[in-house]
This record gives structure tokens, sequence and C-alpha cells, in this order.
């Protein structure tokens, strides 16, 4: 919420050094002289000049960064429409669909030229491009092999033990893992390689950015059984797996690169900044009275509950207690929000949400325009038999019940109903849904572009008591609503623009493994096959030994 300009506002950088270089006179008179909480006029005329110099100051430093991929030392970066321009002069073609990402592809450019045909190349590849830890697996390393004069066991020296491993006992037949071992990937404080680095995103205690948390790994016993057999970490040898590379489970081969991804967390992290909404009458401070819309972001909701946060964190959950009502006659927005609890769009309100999630929503009956438009958001339910809402890349993990819609780019994995397609005022477009029936009528309701494709939703660990299950993740989870690799191409490719339908379009979860595939086969040998997989075993930390 953006509030009236003050007079600090107005000072510039370049006023506040020409004011400096005055005697000391010139601005005691000039001080005394202005009205309480105002600079002097000798102050305003010297700002006005400084305004200017200051955006001159400005486009000369955006020039300079415009030069060069990687950021300033004053923290500019190059423009976005010009990353193909520069890209054009050294070679390289850009393939990575976040512009943040692609300024970092471009800083590495010339580097993986000079590295091409190593695994350390392939490795940083994959975590620029993917934004995204990984770690890459040589099929050849992992597929058992015919033994050999010249090659170990056979080529090592009299009295030493099979391999590299301390643990294994010499004798045994090449390729057979020794059970009394478990093999994982536990720390390795004294750790160097950049192909053993697992680096974790992280939050502080108040939920902003840090810097990732770094570990080294190591197996814990390479000729041991696997713990974990297909993780990122399984060293036990195979025979070669002769199926095609695209398959989620495909095995080792010879002339296969295999990709482990960190899988995504979505909108929930561990860690996130909580801000609980007491059960009050207007627990926000919506203005009553105001006809323009009204834009919370996460300072706008700390500051309202008495907690500002400088800088603010990047989202907050916000925790409500009871209802968060949405009063008639007003229009209120959220940015970046990440709601629990239930929230209600009284009749004549509006409620807009830009990538936030939302537990609940209730919609009370309404004519006219939408009452509810999201877009970059994951919802849980929406209640509105008589309500009208608009939503673009959404995801609704479950029901929604409205009598008018217009989407688009949407995945709603729930059902649909109570939708009035035979008036013929609903569309729905380029949007997953499980049965098309519910558009008979509507505009767009057979249109080619919807699908009803299983989503095939990340599944992940988490703790229930004292044992672990693998499951798909609820609302509130990390890894909520987001996209598995086995998804269909109908969906992770089946938006209008030919990206991933639902809440998390705009993060290009899908699209970033799409631009690693292609990135990767023009710095692989010819005739290798690439094998991308989310490993969720990257999600924790390596182990520590006692």
């Amino acid at each position: 919420m953006a509030g009236p300009l003050t007079p600090r506002d107005l000072e510039s950088r370049a006023g506040r050094l020409l004011l400096r270089e005055l005697p000391e006179e010139h601005r005691y008179r000039d001080r005394i002289a202005a009205p309480p909480g105002e600079p002097g006029d000798l102050a305003a005329y010297l700002h006005g000049f400084g305004q200017f110099l200051d955006l001159l100051r400005g486009t000369i430093e955006q020039s300079y960064a415009d030069a060069f991929a990687e950021p300033a030392d004053n923290g500019r970066e190059i423009q976005g429409w010009l990353l193909p321009y520069i890209a054009e002069l050294v070679g390289a073609e850009l393939l990575a669909p976040d512009p943040g990402r692609r300024r970092a592809e471009l800083d590495n450019a010339i580097l993986w030229f000079k590295t091409k045909g190593t695994l350390v190349n392939l490795d940083a590849i994959a975590d620029v491009v993917s934004g995204a830890e990984t770690v890459v697996v040589e099929g050849w390393r992992r597929v058992l092999a015919t033994p050999r004069i010249a090659l170990p066991p056979f080529s090592l020296p009299r009295g030493t033990r099979d391999g590299d491993d301390p643990l294994a006992p010499p004798g045994l037949p090449l390729g057979t893992p020794d059970l009394r071992f478990m093999n994982r990937a536990v720390a390795d404080p004294a750790g160097a390689s950049p192909l053993f680095r697992l680096a974790a995103p992280r939050l502080d205690a108040e939920g902003r950015r840090m810097a990732p948390a770094e570990a080294y790994w190591r197996p814990r016993a390479p000729r041991g059984a696997p713990c974990f057999p297909g993780a990122y970490d399984d060293t036990a040898l195979r025979t070669p797996d002769l199926r095609d590379g695209s398959r989620p489970d495909v095995g080792p081969h010879p002339r296969r690169a295999i990709v482990h991804i960190r899988p995504p967390q979505g909108f929930f992290e561990p860690g996130q900044k909580r801000v609980p909404l007491p059960d009050e009458a207007n627990p926000l401070a919506f203005r009553a009275g105001e006809t323009a819309t009204q834009l919370f972001r996460p300072a706008d909701i700390l500051a309202a509950r008495g907690v500002p946060l400088q800088p603010a964190p990047g989202r907050v959950v916000a925790e409500i207690a009871g209802t968060l009502r949405v009063p008639a006659g007003l229009a209120i927005a959220f940015e970046d929000v990440l709601f629990t609890g239930r929230i209600l769009v009284e009749q004549g309100g509006r409620l807009i949400l830009r990538r936030c999630a939302a537990d609940e929503i209730a919609l009370e009956a309404a004519e006219g325009e939408p009452m509810l438009r999201a877009a970059d958001c994951l919802l849980r339910t929406v209640q509105g038999p008589e309500s009208f809402a608009e939503l673009v890349h959404v995801t609704l993990l479950g029901e929604a019940r409205l009598r008018r819609l217009w989407a688009s780019d949407c995945l709603f994995a729930g059902m649909l109903t109570g939708l009035d397609a035979e008036a013929g005022t609903s569309c729905v477009r380029f949007s997953r849904l499980p049965d098309l029936a519910v558009l008979a009528g509507a505009s767009g309701g057979w249109n080619p572009s919807n699908t009803t494709d299983d989503p095939n939703f990340l599944r992940l660990f988490f703790r229930e008591g004292e044992t672990c299950r693998l499951r798909t993740p609820g609302y509130g989870e990390p890894g909520a609503g987001v996209l598995d690799l086995t998804s269909s191409a109908a969906i992770t490719q089946g938006a209008e623009d030919g990206a991933e339908m639902g809440a998390f379009h705009h993060l290009y979860l899908a699209a970033q493994v799409r631009a690693l595939r292609l990135k990767l086969r023009d710095f692989l040998p010819v005739g290798q096959d690439l094998a991308l997989r989310y490993d969720r075993h990257l999600m924790q930390p390596p182990s520590r030994l006692e």
C-alpha cells in the first residue's frame, strides 16, 4: 500500500552532495527559514538539480552493466532485452526460461564451452538451467563390465582389496553387493569436489532468503547394498537398461547420463514467516469506503499486524483464525501471501490474488464482474454456487463450485460443479478438468485445448509419528500442487504459450526441465542418451557419521 509522498522522498543523492559543499552559514539560514518538517528553498532548488543528476548517473551505471553478463559491483544487471544480442556475440544459445537464470547462463557460456565434454561441465549446466541442485551420474560407471586383465581388480598390486572400497572384503565377484554394509550418502567434512557438493535453499528466522546451505557428500560403502535404489547415491552396478531414457525409472546404460534433480517445493517452504490473523472484524485494517483497489504484500501484512520487517520476506503465511472477510464495496488485492483458513468475500466485494495460495474461499451471490480474480495461484477449494470467478494459471486441488467461470491455463484436480454452462457465459480454455461434460454448452467447452489427463502430482516423503510415508503433499506442505516429470505433455505443455498449466507457470518448473534436456544435448558426446528425474532424496542433507 503506497502512501503519500513525503519531503524525504523528494530528496536526491546528488542534491545532498551539492548542499554539503555550501558554506554552513547558507545551510543554517535556509534551514531556519523553512517550515517544520520541510526542506528550505535552497535545499529544494538543489534537490531539483539532484534529481536530474541522479537520473544521469543511473543511466551511465546501467549502460556499463549492459555490457557484461555478470552483475556490476553496484548490483545493476544487464537488461533482459539485451541478453540475445550479447549471447550472439559469444555464440551462445540461451534456453533457460527464467530471465534470472538466463543471465547466469550467459555469464557461464564461455566457461562451459571450454570445459565441454567433462562431468563438471554437465553438472554446472544442470544446476544453472534447472534452477535446482542436481547430481549427474555417468551411466558407464553404474554398469557391469566383463573383467579384463588390464583393468581392476587384476591390475591392482598384489594384496590390495577389491576396487577403492576399504569396507569390501577381497574375493567378491565384480558387481556383487556386500549385504553386510549399507550404502548411502554421508557428509564429507573434507569434501572439495563440486561433483559432490549439495546446495539447499534456506530461510532465516524471519523467513527471508539466505545463501544456500552447502554440504559435501560421499558414499558410505560403495560396494555395499544401496539404502535407496535408484537414488543419486546408489553406486551399485547393474546390467544395462535398454529401455527408453524418457521413462522415469530407467536404469543406467553405458551411453546414458542420468540427471537427478532436487524437486521444487512450490509455494510452501520450511521456515516461512507465519503471521496469525485473529478472529476479529478487520484484522488487516481494510480502509472502509475506498473505491480504489487496496493492495497488500508481505510487508503490508506484517505492518498491519505490528511486526514490520526490513527487508520483508518474499512470502508470508497468513494463519486465519476463524474467517477473513472482504467487505462489500471493497476491492482487496494480495500478492505473495499464503493463507491458511477461510476467506469470505461478501456480496459486492472483490478479491484479487496474485502468486498467492488460499485454503478455502467462499463467495456470496454476485452479478456483474467477477468476485474472485486469481492469477498464478494455488487454491484448495472455492465455494460460490451463485458467483462468478476469473482464474488464470491456477491450480485447484479440491472442489470448485461456481455458477459462472472464466478460466485459462488452469489445472482442476478436483471436481468443477454447479456451472451454468447452458447460459453460454462461461469459458474454460487450455485447462485440465476431471470431466469435460460439465462444460457442455460453455464457450470452448469441447475445445481441443482442454484435457482430462492425470496431472501426476509430485510424491515426497513426510514424517508421520515414528514412520516416514511417501505420498502426495497436501495443501500447506512443501511440494503441494507441483507436477511430477511423469505428467503428460498435454499438461506440462498445455498452456496457451506452450508452458505448463497451473499455479507454477510463472516459476517455469516444467519448462526448465525441458530447457535442460535441450541444453545438455549440445554438450553430451554424440550418441549419448539423457534421463532426467526428480530425486526426492536430494531434499534431505547427507547424514553424519558419529
